[in-house]
């Protein structure tokens, strides 16, 4: 797998730019960074500058599901953009809040959808496909792979596989590929550390549901072929947890022992972003 930044100059400030320098540099760069991978199966992703996105914090209740957020996220966005709900693209984050918090900050991220679709066009004339790609998901993959590559036998690295991180972001990744990754919040982790057989069912319909959804299905056994679990200290919500229903191989890693870290241990799911943001290697 291979990350390639390449310059290639601004984005066009509209669709009636009549100054088509800057596409024109987009699409050679594009072509250039394909023809640097070869023949290697691969997908080129785009990034949007950032003078081109809006970001604003704004406070709601505490609580809240993730498609509650989303839908306000478009409504923010819609107050702040002259276009309908169809035209704009909308994400969020969502930092960690005391439990005892009534309400929250989230930061959103809002853009109008067009500019995704002149992404689109460009990489279609340079003739490469593109993905939209989670950045901070994906680094969690990165990092992943390269945690199993130095503290695990575990070759080769078989899709789809799962990605299990306990800490405080509770999260469950399915990488269906090395781009194709879906990522859920897995509200059930916290109760799982009682150890007790309902909190652990529970635990294992939900990560199931999750799979599901990710579209793999448990006709021919483990829809998972691998199952890495990471965590802040000794994993013991995770470690209650049969591998057998999720996956064929399950293996525990321990990214802070990777790194130098003095004073208090960083969280696993901030330290797997870092470490999978520092892999990357502008060329």
């Amino acid at each position: 797998m291979a990350v390639v930044y390449e310059p290639c100059g601004t984005y066009p400030a509209s669709e009636s730019d009549t100054d088509l320098s800057d596409r024109g540099q987009m699409i050679n760069a594009l072509r250039c960074a394909a023809e640097r991978l070869g023949d290697l199966k691969f997908t080129l992703a785009l990034g949007i500058p950032s003078g081109d996105i809006f970001i604003k914090n704004i406070e709601i209740p505490a609580g809240l599901t993730t498609k509650q957020i989303e839908q306000i996220s478009v409504v923010e966005a819609v107050s702040n953009l002259p276009v309908p709900p169809e035209e704009i693209c909308a994400d969020f984050l969502k930092p960690h809040s005391a439990p005892a918090a009534h309400t929250e900050r989230i930061e959103i991220a809002y853009c109008k959808r067009g500019l995704i679709d002149e992404l689109g066009i460009i990489a279609e004339d340079a003739g490469v496909a593109m993905s939209i790609v989670d950045r901070e998901v994906q680094a969690i993959h990165d990092a992943t792979l390269w945690c199993v590559e130095r503290q695990s036998d575990v070759r080769p690295i078989v899709y789809p596989l799962g990605i299990l991180i306990e800490s405080n972001e509770n999260a469950f990744i399915v990488s269906r590929s090395e781009l194709d990754h879906v990522s859920y919040v897995f509200n059930n982790m916290d109760h799982a550390a009682s150890g007790s057989v309902e909190t652990t069912e529970s635990a294992q319909k939900e990560l199931q549901a999750y799979c599901r959804r990710a579209g793999l299905n448990f006709e021919t056994g483990a829809p998972l072929q691998q199952l890495f679990v990471v965590s802040d200290g000794e994993a013991q919500s995770i470690a209650a947890f049969e591998p057998e229903s999720l996956a064929e191989c399950k293996v525990e890693l321990n990214p802070i022992s990777l790194v130098k870290a003095e004073g208090e241990r960083p969280p696993a799911y901030g330290l797997m972003v870092a470490m999978g943001m520092a892999l990357r290697e502008a060329v």
